[in-house]
């Protein structure tokens, strides 16, 4: 019984964290997982449970040599499934990041953090961290109308977008554009007015 509950617990697991807390779907791989040891422990465990409600306990040597290989088979699976199973995305936040860069001010280091993209609680944010205090801070952007496309630079030199210093203390402008007025490596083409002690990011264009 003990391996059957196991089992059923592995089972839930991998679900849980194969589709991120039900915020998204299954990969290739875990499709495979699956399939190759999800199906067949489900089949594993009715066919126990149906042995188990005939009252069918393993008396001779052919019955406990089945039951034997039930479980084994079972406690395998189980394995598996949870060794199979991601536990970024849902345990804890996925997150992707462009390179830390510096402001030409020289006053904050920050980059743009995509967190658990791909997932239907996926968001976006700009990571700034106060050179002088050390004072770290997040402020939520919206740069990623297509929550299934992006790409990363083949390089130290990229970024998903540009922080750059306004006339306004305190205030700076982010802006997403490439030198062709499109979207840096999947962003959205968007440009941002950047408050930082407001903590608040407002869409210029």
């Amino acid at each position: 019984m003990i391996p059957i509950v196991i089992n059923i617990a592995a089972f839930i697991w991998f679900i849980l964290g194969s589709t991120g807390g039900f915020q998204r779907g299954h990969d290739i791989l875990a499709t495979a997982t699956l399939v190759i040891f999800g199906v067949p422990s489900i089949i594993i465990v009715l066919i126990s449970l149906t042995y188990i409600w005939q009252g069918w306990p393993p008396f001779n040597g052919v019955k406990y040599l089945v039951s034997a290989i039930l479980m084994a088979s079972l406690l395998f699976c189980s394995y598996y499934l949870v060794d199979g199973t991601p536990t970024r995305g849902w345990l804890y936040d996925d997150v992707r990041s462009d390179p830390v860069r510096l402001t030409s001010d020289h006053k904050y280091e920050y980059r743009i953090d995509l967190i658990n993209p791909f997932q239907r609680n996926s968001r976006e944010q700009l990571h700034l961290k106060n050179v002088s205090t050390g004072v770290e801070v997040d402020i939520s952007i919206v740069i990623r109308a297509e929550k299934d496309i992006y790409s990363t630079g083949g390089s130290e030199g990229w970024d998903w977008g540009i922080l750059k210093p306004t006339k306004v203390t305190n205030q700076y402008e982010l802006s997403t554009l490439d030198e062709n007025n499109n979207g840096r490596y999947g962003m959205d083409p968007r440009v941002f007015l950047i408050d930082v002690k407001a903590g608040t990011a407002q869409v210029l264009k």
